[in-house]
């Protein structure tokens, strides 16, 4: 049997040499334009998803139960910028039996400032 010319010498020694090069590039290529991503990176992403989702429904109930609660919005008013987030946690424990964290805090004060904004162009 006889070895094609391309998988001897000098030939061959070229063909290995462009298969590792298209190797290379196409995985450097990949990852930098075309969206490819290890698993460590495809989990973070996931669960910054997951917690958005999560956020965006529990966030209006939040700024529901704060505005409720009797003196909470003065007291919101009164406090700094960088306090509002523990106002809000002193007012609302938990909120469909999800704990208060200080992203879920951050949020909601957000929200109140945003619902307290909208309040007031409205009057």
């Amino acid at each position: 049997m006889r070895v094609p010319a391309i998988l001897q010498g000098e030939a061959r020694t070229r063909l290995l040499q462009g298969m590792a090069f298209g190797a290379v590039a196409a995985v450097t290529i990949g990852f930098m334009w075309g969206g490819w991503v290890t698993g460590g990176t495809a989990t973070a992403m996931s669960s910054m998803a997951e917690s958005k989702g999560r956020m965006s429904v529990l966030v209006p109930m939040c700024v529901a139960q704060f505005t409720a609660a009797d003196g909470a919005v003065a007291k919101f008013k009164a406090a700094g910028p960088y306090s509002r987030d523990n106002i809000i946690g002193e007012f609302v424990k938990n909120v469909a039996s999800t704990s208060m964290d200080y992203s879920f805090a951050r949020a909601c004060a957000a929200g109140v400032e945003a619902e307290l904004s909208k309040a007031a162009t409205k009057s």
